[in-house]
């Protein structure tokens, strides 16, 4: 257990061009769940992007699955179930005689820290860790992480989240959620199979995401790959 890093697949997406050329300001706190930083594109060489807006902290809340301390630092793997547990590294100021609070597996955290990528494999780098006593606390982020995915898909923030663009593309938020996972996965030549969207879509009904697939194609986003069940995005 000791010193052994968290397993988890490597990200499936790529630099956001648009985010890069567009100079979009860089949303300094973003709630997150550990899906959506397992998914979001890398934009710069220490920020990272949902929807095409950048963002260089988050927040997460999940539960502490197991602790490795080191001479530097203490890493912890923090599950939230929406994905693989996440790496999270606490680092250790040496020149403080107070220990660092450790939060044992099994308690709720919530973290705050700037998500890495090094090797294939993302981490987020803890600038704060506190122990969840309230539980309701778990409900309240899930909400703001829910609320601000929405507007995310919806409309664009400046650093303040005050919306400066209205909503794109002509596209309701569900069919810019299906899209997104799409674009995510157009890397790979036989794009995304719709069992992998369903998986990455699960709040969603089998009719919306479907319905949403025929009105995209039918406005030129999407088309069909090696078969009727894979997508790929137009501008990939």
């Amino acid at each position: 257990m000791w010193g052994e890093s968290c397993s988890q697949p490597s990200a499936g997406g790529v630099s956001s061009s648009a985010a890069v050329e567009s100079k979009m300001s860089v949303l300094q706190m973003l709630p997150c769940s550990v899906s959506q930083l397992l998914s979001a594109s890398k934009a710069g060489s220490d920020t990272f992007a949902l929807a095409d807006l950048e963002f260089n902290q988050v927040s997460v809340v999940g539960v502490v699955r197991k602790l490795a301390p080191f001479v530097k630092y203490i890493q912890y793997c923090v599950d939230d179930m929406t994905g693989p547990p996440l790496t999270v590294r606490q680092w250790v100021n040496t020149q403080v005689c107070t220990p660092p609070v450790v939060a044992t597996p099994g308690t709720y955290v919530k973290v705050i820290g700037s998500l890495r990528s090094s090797t294939g494999e993302r981490s987020l780098q803890a600038q704060h860790i506190r122990v969840i006593t309230d539980l309701n606390e778990i409900t309240s982020h899930i909400l703001e992480v829910v609320q601000a995915h929405m507007q995310l898909f919806r409309k664009r923030f400046d650093v303040n989240m005050n919306v400066t663009v209205v909503p794109r593309d002509d596209l309701s938020s569900i069919q810019s959620q299906v899209l997104h996972v799409i674009r995510g996965g157009s890397v790979r030549d036989i794009g995304v199979g719709y069992q992998e969207l369903q998986s990455k879509l699960d709040f969603l009904s089998f009719r919306d995401i479907r319905s949403s697939l025929m009105s995209l194609m039918d406005k030129g986003f999407v088309f069909h790959t090696i078969d009727e069940n894979h997508f790929k995005s137009t501008d990939h």
